[in-house]
């Protein structure tokens, strides 16, 4: 028990201190950042909402979000059935490919990328990111689907043909239901993936109306002097959403997991 709170309180202290250190004034950070505020001043708060232009910023990052997310679980979940229910070379292939996706990191693909996406003029534009955002996502998402895929049972399929029903109304009506708790978990961990992401929006995005929220918190940071105060309270503004659909799907996340490693 005395090691479990040791880990919790080790877990939770970071969280607490980056709070503690938002509701502090500039002089006090510099002076005492790791003890408790003398008075709780939100004016850092304010300051980095109006900067940060959050309500602009949240809807860019929502609707790249949300494009790109309800598009790779639909592709990911339809790839995933047919490498689950195919037993050849081929799609055994394709299922490896995607297994190779997760292995190469994005660094090694950024300028390519930048390459590729400039010659279709797509830089600077929601679409460029959200292209490169499907290939971002889908491995991972396969992975995890075509595993809870291969858990289903195959009688389903074999009763759903012989009443009838084709490959994709097979798909859509008995199958997709079934993998609700699978998508809820590919929907918030790619969904984090996205809204934590840095690097991509700031080499495909250079228009400040376009970015997304995480590189708008970039403003509180200069060459000579970062307001560590106004970055503080940033990441408080950003975690907060996040924190929110987390506690909402955290069920579904350990069942969605648990689910998929049970038979791949």
């Amino acid at each position: 028990m005395f090691v479990l709170w040791v880990v919790s309180i080790g877990f939770v202290y970071p969280i607490a201190l980056v709070f503690l250190s938002a509701v502090k004034t500039k002089t006090e950070l510099a002076n005492n950042p790791f003890g408790w505020p003398s008075a709780m001043s939100f004016d850092s708060f304010e300051t980095a909402f109006r900067t940060m232009h959050y309500f602009r910023s949240f809807a860019n990052t929502a609707l790249i979000g949300g494009i790109a997310i309800v598009g790779v679980v639909l592709m990911a979940a339809m790839a995933s059935y047919a490498i689950a229910r195919r037993n050849n070379r081929f799609y055994g292939s394709i299922y490896y490919l995607f297994l190779a996706g997760i292995i190469i990191p994005f660094q090694m693909a950024m300028i390519p990328l930048y390459k590729l996406l400039l010659s279709w003029h797509l830089i600077n534009s929601y679409q460029g990111v959200v292209f490169v955002y499907f290939g971002m996502l889908a491995p991972f998402s396969v992975f995890l689907l075509s595993g809870f895929i291969r858990s289903v049972p195959r009688e389903l399929d074999e009763a759903a043909y012989v009443d009838g029903s084709g490959i994709y109304m097979t798909f859509f009506r008995i199958i997709l239901p079934l993998l609700k708790p699978a998508v809820t978990t590919i929907t918030v961990l790619d969904l984090f993936t996205v809204w934590n992401d840095f690097l991509m929006p700031m080499l495909y995005l250079s228009n400040s109306a376009k970015m997304t929220i995480t590189v708008q918190l970039s403003a509180f940071q200069g060459m000579y002097f970062n307001d560590w105060s106004l970055i503080f309270a940033g990441v408080c503004l950003i975690v907060l959403p996040m924190l929110a659909v987390y506690l909402f799907a955290q069920r579904f996340i350990i069942s969605g997991i648990t689910a998929g490693a049970v038979k791949g």
